[in-house]
């Protein structure tokens, strides 16, 4: 299969199915591409394929149908490899990941396996640190860090790494809003500063709407390919599916159940505060405007 430059990553007709599982596969028949740069979010109910998806694109289930080609190479037992050097990932608990004595060990582990002269490596280590705010635990134990630095430290070693994509696979899901929050601000600010591929593996609307494009898995199947705002305005469907849906759609069903008519398709909540305002500014003769921090 002959990789396009538009696209980093290309999946054919992808299928697994894990070996005590019933009948039904886990991915059948997936097929989609990633650009360069491009934020994805594959979103999906617990159970539809969406993590074992990101696996199959890592090289860590040994799919039985179909191709992944990352940045030119077609993915085998041979080149897994050189496809796992351009993908920095990281999972739902950071523990599983760690490795190192110490959270500067730990960053240092992927460089110390690609034989990373010590003088470099030192450096690197620093300024990924540096980058995710975690300097000064350096020579902390990762177990004695709260959730939200366990995944900074994971962030720190992708950083030192310098992969050309980053997946994330439920990474912010045992993080508190705040915490959830100071992640995704950061890996944006990656994502912007370095040119990242990043691929959100997700059940969070919050996290799924920072993305280009989301995909919606259902049992394995790929039926939704959209941008955000298409994605967000089918309420009723993505809660079909076992999904969330944003805080704003919600708010529209509200209103159509009481008879106002919102502005049709998915809205942010300051443009649904915005609507609001103007349309109460018709009824009311002293509207109050909301501000905003």
């Amino acid at each position: 299969m002959t990789q396009r430059m538009e696209n980093i990553i290309e999946v054919h007709d992808l299928a697994y199915q894990y070996p005590d599982a019933d009948q039904r596969a886990a991915l059948d028949g997936v097929s989609f591409d990633v650009h360069p740069g491009e934020w994805l979010a594959i979103v999906g109910h617990n159970g539809s394929g969406k993590s074992t998806l990101a696996k199959a694109l890592d090289g860590l289930l040994p799919f039985t149908q179909g191709t992944v080609t990352v940045g030119g190479v077609v993915l085998s037992p041979e080149t897994v490899w050189q496809v796992r050097a351009q993908i920095g990932m990281i999972f739902q608990n950071p523990d599983n990941q760690f490795v190192g004595a110490t959270v500067e060990d730990d960053v240092a582990f992927g460089l110390e396996n690609r034989q990373v002269p010590r003088d470099q490596m030192l450096t690197r280590v620093a300024a990924a640190l540096d980058r995710v705010g975690m300097t000064k635990f350096a020579n902390r134990a990762p177990s004695s860090l709260s959730g939200g630095q366990k995944q900074r430290v994971a962030l720190a070693g992708i950083v030192a790494m310098a992969p050309k994509i980053l997946i994330l696979d439920e990474a912010t899901s045992m993080l508190d809003p705040q915490g959830r929050q100071a992640m995704l601000a950061l890996v944006k600010e990656l994502h912007r500063e370095q040119q990242l591929t990043v691929i959100s593996i997700t059940h969070d609307i919050d996290e799924a709407a920072s993305a280009n494009r989301i995909l919606v898995i259902d049992d394995g199947h790929l039926i939704e390919e959209n941008v955000p705002a298409a994605i967000f305005a089918q309420g009723e469907r993505l809660m079909d599916l076992g999904l969330d849906v944003p805080f704003t759609a919600k708010l529209a069903a509200a209103l159509q159940q009481r008879g106002i008519t919102p502005p049709t398709g998915y809205q942010t909540t300051q443009e649904m505060e915005e609507w609001l305002w103007q349309s109460l500014s018709n009824t009311s003769a002293t509207p109050t405007k909301p501000t905003h921090p």
